[in-house]
């Protein structure tokens, strides 16, 4: 059996509407940003059928920005649209999992999971049969 890529978004959106976060609130949000992106990305990397991307050479680009470019450089617009959406998501993914100064508040993880709902509407809408 393979993990459904979408738990990661269900799992998103029960963190962040936990009532009972504590003095750890950041981490909740800084959680369902990173779950945001990675839920997105992992779906985009299937359909894009980069699922087994290695860089072969160190000049190569990794995964994240070869799934990224893959879709910001299609000729369809919804593809361009969802390129968009994974760059900005990765920008704030980075900044949520790296950036120990920056605050991460309720709604930058808000707006992760809505960035992240455009995705999935969008590949809805270019293949229902597969969404």
């Amino acid at each position: 059996m393979s993990f459904d890529w979408n738990d990661y978004i269900t799992l998103a959106r029960k963190l962040l509407y936990e009532t009972n976060k504590g003095p750890i609130e950041e981490a909740y949000n800084r959680s369902v940003i990173s779950r945001s992106y990675y839920a997105v990305f992992c779906i985009s990397r299937v359909k894009a059928e980069l699922e087994s991307y290695r860089p072969r050479n160190p000049g190569d680009r990794g995964v994240h920005e070869k799934v990224i470019s893959y879709y910001k450089n299609s000729s369809k617009n919804e593809e361009k649209r969802i390129g968009k959406l994974l760059d900005a998501l990765r920008r704030e993914r980075n900044k949520a999992d790296y950036e120990r100064y920056e605050s991460i508040d309720t709604n930058l993880a808000e707006g992760a999971i809505l960035n992240a709902d455009e995705v999935l509407a969008l590949f809805e809408k270019i293949d229902p049969e597969t969404s």
